[in-house]
């Protein structure tokens, strides 16, 4: 146990039930087309519906089994429409919802957003708004229902008053607002999934390369009967195209189903080439994914090591925290006895000493932090679960998510294998788990990867916080000047030129596969290390330490939500003046020495004294984001031993999770970014898709100060429940003279998922304060108020110095809200953990801490 802090952090009391209060927000105003322009737009492709009907009627003829055919259908609607999942639903057992989600959508003439005159009450277009958020509808239909889709459209088209047969109303909706309709094809199923490039590298950098592995995701059925019949017939295809099949996987709980395929070289050229294949246009493939993942660092990267690391005096041997990632060198001196390497595929048996670079770098982090000054280190053994294999091809040494596993499914299994009785439980203990892995060929765009849904449902199952890298991208960078042009700027404007940079490539930047997980914490990199280091000729730092690193991922998330969550150091980097003049300058390969993170590397043993590495990126920012999260489990530990409580297992990691992002703030990089992007000023909207909540300061949270009190809370909601959390403020100063007060509300829950449906969190949480005077801390900072309750993490500063009457039983509420989102019917709870600060300004001679831990109530425990 660690020496208790002079002002720990306290418990709030037991919160009282309440009702919750609205959830607010709203759409924009969308117009419509007339019923004569939207019947002439859309009959060409109701149309093509016919076509196919009577196509399908022939093949049902055909058929000895008489099985309807099924098509996947495209519905890209100019609005949220709840009545068209209803009647859907209506159609019948044997029609399925695939799934839903937002769309941007270019304004047009017959499709635009308008505006209200508050005055007049008449409305306009706006012409402000070239795009507006859509909705895109996937439905799987046979024939029947094909049928009677068109006869309701030919009825909508000439009466545009019908009366819809009960509960299919939803198509009149749909009619109205329909923008465009197709079936599921190439498009979707290959050109938009980024396997094209995949493969064609593939191809190219290995011209013998007989067979090419892909993850083929079907379309997910809830019949087993029907997910085996499908199933059966793609293997089919699959084999008669001379193809085989490697692996399978379904889990029902994220609508998961795929196959693991071998494909011949032939049959992938003619892929690429846009020659019809019969394994391509085969309707119960949803989407053709890449495998497997490289990490290649280089040799050049690591040197002899001057550090004297002393290791910790004492180390549980319960891990709080799991690595999956690859497999380090255990007995490094930085690591021994630090590590519990479980290896149960025998991924060791394909890793030479030499390779285990990222998994022996990942866990140094998270044992030591930067090596360049450790402030604390891990209590607790680290679990390590390898799963990457090193490569020996072509002369040249990698590590890589291997080909031949299923990562959904890999990752699925080492889980359950750390909490489920039947699959081992090797460490229920784990409270976080850290994943540095990014996929750059699944780049998050509106729909969810099967990773991330499984990292938000095994949250939720297993209470566990998942800490992943945003993800990379490594490109030159084009400073649209010379090296030394760019080199002659002040840090200032080399910081301007960098936010242009972010700004203008943030599209194709964003975020990697799992990073948009919504339970999941997120974390991007700062340009920031602990390093000394001035660059040399021909080099130059891009920009100043604590910049939003150049080659971070960037947000935003699902529906708009804050991501990254976080930056965190990442380690800096140089460029390079380029052999040619140009502007594009490229990043320094050979990282021989500082700036840069510092780790361990692996080495022989035998012969010589130990290495470490320098390195940058977003994986190195997520495992030294966990090395903090024992720190805060740590602190955890203690507040509750203090009083007299155990920390509540199924609760830690929501703590942790709220306690790692409670220090955040933007600072400087919210002024930064709008000077830099000038006219006109963006707003705080816009904003967080760059650095999240902004970089944590970890101190504020694991002890208070004279003038800040720290309170934790926790609890579990049903939809329409709520907690109401008293913190009395008994300072009648407030009256008298202007302070500034400021309140930071942070709190984690773990939202359960509904898969198939845009809106995603089955049930949301979120705060708001409640009897809190006017003028007390009534301006917010930083993120805006709609985009923190867009996720499952709201962290939000509030803050005023205006005078205002307050007196001794004055105090503020803080209301914790659950209700229902994406599934109506869900009769669950949502757990969370909270976290409050409430601080004035240092200057002034006030100890809030005494006055307001006296007077908070204890907490009951049943």
């Amino acid at each position: 146990m660690s020496e208790r802090p002079e002002r720990p952090i306290i418990l709030f009391g037991t919160p009282n039930p309440a009702n919750r209060n609205t959830k607010g927000g709203g759409a924009p105003k969308i117009s419509f087309p007339s019923h004569p322009r939207q019947v002439a737009r859309l009959e060409p492709k109701l149309a093509a519906l016919q076509d196919a009907i009577d196509h399908n009627r022939i093949l049902i003829q055909q058929s000895p089994t008489g099985i309807q055919p099924e098509k996947t259908l495209v519905f890209e609607v100019s609005g949220d429409l709840t009545s068209f999942y209803t009647a859907v639903k209506n159609l019948g057992d044997d029609v399925e919802w695939i799934f839903d989600s937002s769309a941007d959508i270019a304004v047009s003439d017959d499709f635009f957003v308008y505006k209200e005159d508050k005055k007049t009450k008449k409305s306009s277009r706006d012409d402000r708004k070239t795009a507006f958020s859509g909705k895109v509808y996937c439905v799987l239909a046979n024939n029947r229902a094909l049928e009677e889709m068109v006869s309701l459209w030919k009825q909508f088209a000439k009466n545009p008053n019908m009366s819809f047969p009960k509960g299919k109303t939803g198509f009149k909706d749909v009619f109205k607002q329909l923008i465009d309709i197709h079936f599921w094809g190439y498009k979707e199923r290959i050109e938009e999934t980024g396997i094209l490039e995949a493969w064609q590298d593939d191809l190219q950098l290995e011209p013998e390369l007989s067979t090419v592995k892909c993850e083929i995701e079907l379309f997910y059925r809830k019949s087993k009967e029907i997910q085996t019949q499908r199933e059966d017939n793609l293997i089919a295809l699959i084999r008669e195209a001379g193809g085989s099949i490697l692996g399978r996987s379904v889990i029902d709980g994220i609508h998961y189903h795929a196959l693991l395929a071998s494909l011949p070289r032939q049959i992938v050229e003619d892929i690429v080439a846009r020659r019809e294949v019969a394994v391509a246009a085969a309707e119960q493939i949803m989407f053709f994914q890449a495998v497997g993942q490289s990490v290649i660092i280089s040799d050049d990267n690591i040197r002899d090591s001057t550090l004297q690391v002393n290791m910790p005096a004492s180390i549980n041997d319960e891990p709080m925290i799991a690595l999956f990632d690859g497999l380090p060198q255990e007995n490094h001196p930085y690591l021994n006895g630090l590590l519990n390497v479980d290896d149960p595929d025998n991924f060791a048996a394909h890793y030479t000493v030499s390779a285990r670079k990222h998994g022996t770098s990942m866990a140094s982090l998270i044992a030591h932090g930067d090596l360049n000054n450790i402030r604390h280190q891990v209590t607790h053994k680290i679990y390590v679960r390898p799963i990457m294999k090193s490569v020996n091809a072509g002369g040249g040494i990698w590590e890589e998510i291997p080909g031949d596993i299923l990562i959904v499914d890999k990752i699925h299994e080492a889980v359950r294998r750390l909490f489920e009785p039947l699959a081992g439980r090797v460490a229920p203990s784990v409270r976080v788990i850290n994943l540095s892995i990014g996929f750059p060929s699944k780049i998050f765009d509106r729909l969810m990867s099967p990773l991330a849904r499984l990292l938000d449902w095994l949250s939720y199952q297993y209470r566990v916080l998942f800490i992943v890298s945003a993800g990379n991208h490594l490109e030159d960078i084009d400073v649209s000047m010379s090296f030394a042009d760019f080199s002659g700027l002040s840090e200032e404007e080399r910081d301007a030129v960098i936010v242009r940079h972010l700004n203008d490539n943030a599209r194709i930047h964003r975020l990697l596969a799992p990073a948009e997980s919504v339970n999941a914490l997120t974390v991007g990199a700062a340009f920031a290390d602990e390093s000394s280091f001035t660059p040399p000729a021909r080099q130059v730092l891009p920009c100043s330490a604590g910049m939003v690193s150049p080659i971070s991922a960037l947000g935003r998330g699902l529906n708009n939500s804050i991501k990254p969550d976080i930056i965190f150091d990442g380690g800096r980097n140089t460029l390079l003046q380029p052999p040619l003049d140009g502007t594009k300058l490229p990043w320094r390969g050979s990282l021989t020495r500082a700036p840069g993170t510092v780790s361990a590397a692996p080495f022989n043993i035998a012969g010589g004294s130990e290495k470490i590495m320098y390195s940058y990126g977003t994986s190195n920012a997520a495992a030294l984001t966990s090395h903090e999260s024992s720190r805060c489990y740590d602190t955890l530990v203690d507040v509750f031993d203090g009083a007299g409580e155990s920390l509540p297992h199924d609760y830690a990691a929501l703590l942790i999770n709220a306690m790692l992002v409670h220090g955040a703030e933007w600072g400087d990089l919210f002024e930064k970014f709008n000077t830099a992007l000038g006219d006109p000023p963006r707003a705080t909207d816009y904003m967080y898709r760059f650095f999240g909540y902004g970089k944590p300061n970890i101190e504020k949270a694991v002890e208070c100060a004279k003038n800040r009190i720290t309170l934790i809370g926790y609890g579990e909601l049903k939809d329409g429940q709520a907690h109401l959390f008293d913190l009395p403020l008994p300072f009648e100063e407030f009256s008298r003279e202007k302070i500034l007060r400021r309140m930071t509300a942070t709190m984690a829950s773990f939202c359960p998922i509904t898969p198939a449906r845009q809106a995603y969190r089955a049930a949301q949480l979120w705060f708001s304060l409640e009897s809190a005077k006017k003028h007390l801390i009534d301006k917010r900072i930083n993120a805006d108020w709609t985009a923190v309750r867009r996720g499952s993490l709201q962290h939000e500063i509030f803050e005023n110095d205006q005078i205002v009457v307050w007196g001794d039983e004055d105090r503020i509420q803080l209301k914790v809200n659950c209700a229902n989102a994406a599934d109506d019917n869900f009769t669950g709870s949502v757990p969370y953990g909270l976290m409050v600060s409430f601080e004035i300004d240092n200057a002034v001679d006030i100890d809030v801490y005494t006055r307001v831990a006296t007077m908070i109530s204890p907490k009951v425990t049943a």
